[in-house]
């Protein structure tokens, strides 16, 4: 059987990714970025579900407390600095950057190893079945 891709669309940025037989791990997210923006993001829902709930309205009230009395030992109202010199920033002219047309290909690459992969891509994932299961073990066990 010839090793083919899977074609996916990202769960966050929903841009289309190629990944091969060899990298997919069930990947939903087309770049480290992507997964990390992703992970945040669940984790700042989870702990404002968190702050909801009767144990997480406590804690954060005591978390408060606590913060308001280090407020309180603070001294605050020092002068400002007074600054007369304005600085200029040094001026960057912009390289163009050419682009090698025969370096773009149509050629579709993994989005983890980026390797070249086959034309022919899958929209599902690969089923794997185990040996054992497909086996006829039943001679091994005692009577």
């Amino acid at each position: 059987m010839k090793h083919t891709s899977r074609l996916y669309s990202c769960a966050l940025c929903h841009d289309q990714a190629v990944i091969c037989t060899y990298c997919d791990r069930g990947q939903i997210y087309c770049s480290k970025t992507c997964s990390q923006a992703a992970r945040i993001k669940s984790c700042r829902e989870a702990e404002t579900r968190y702050q909801l709930t009767p144990g997480g309205k406590h804690k954060h009230a005591a978390r408060q407390k606590r913060y308001r009395m280090r407020q309180k030992e603070k001294v605050t109202d020092h002068g400002s600095v007074i600054t007369t010199h304005h600085g200029l920033l040094e001026t960057v002219k912009n390289k163009t950057t050419e682009v090698d047309v025969a370096h773009i290909s149509t050629q579709k690459r993994c989005c983890v190893c980026k390797k070249s992969v086959s034309p022919w891509l899958r929209t599902s994932f690969l089923r794997y079945y185990s040996a054992k299961s497909s086996m006829d073990l039943s001679y091994l066990r005692p009577p």
